[in-house]
């Protein structure tokens, strides 16, 4: 899948969410409102916001995956000895035969190894791409969406971690957190194409 497959099939995700949430508020609002919808008001913001960061979550894990198969299909072509990477990057330390294969460089990272590293938290999500050598702090759209997604994670986790109420949060909220975060992903997308046609 393509950068801006991926891309689009999260903005895809958060638009129907976002009619989801269009319609509680809509069933809360009537002259006559839903009373399980009113009753359990606070129910639905805490789920749609848990909603929002597992979204962006699997967002960035497919988007650093990415990054990093083109990497390895790059490399793949470039066929490395594995061996001279391996001295260089351990030039001071001493390499054992054993350590040593006849074989070309490539990444042996899967998908699931990132699970340790994913994280809504922007913080966390530089310390990941710097890892597969992007600069996210050098991207203007992130940086300027940085600290609005870290308010809406913040959020999601005293939810989780510490059952909080999600009273300060309303469906309109909602909408706006959905809105940057799609901002927020444009311009990590545009990134790694950038990145990505090196």
């Amino acid at each position: 899948m393509s950068e801006q497959e991926i891309h689009d099939k999260y903005v895809n995700l958060f638009e129907k969410l976002k009619e989801i949430i269009k319609e509680t508020q809509d069933r809360i609002i009537f002259s006559e409102p839903d009373p399980f919808f009113e009753d359990n008001l606070n129910f639905f913001v805490k789920s749609f916001l848990i909603s929002i960061c597992a979204y962006l979550e699997s967002y960035l894990k497919e988007i650093a995956f990415r990054r990093i198969d083109v990497i390895n299909s790059k490399l793949s072509k470039l066929s490395i000895p594995r061996n001279l990477v391996q001295w260089e990057l351990l030039r001071h330390k001493d390499i054992k035969d054993n350590d040593l294969k006849f074989e070309s460089l490539k990444i042996s990272i899967k998908k699931n190894d990132l699970d340790e590293h994913i994280s809504g938290n922007p913080y966390r999500t530089i310390a990941l791409f710097k890892k597969i050598g992007m600069d996210l702090n050098a991207i203007e759209g992130f940086v300027y969406k940085k600290d609005i997604v870290t308010s809406i994670v913040v959020k999601r986790n005293n939810i989780v971690h510490h059952n909080s109420h999600a009273s300060d949060v309303s469906m309109a909220d909602l909408m706006i957190y959905i809105d940057n975060i799609i901002d927020y992903m444009d311009s990590i997308t545009q990134a790694v194409k950038i990145e990505n046609t090196k």
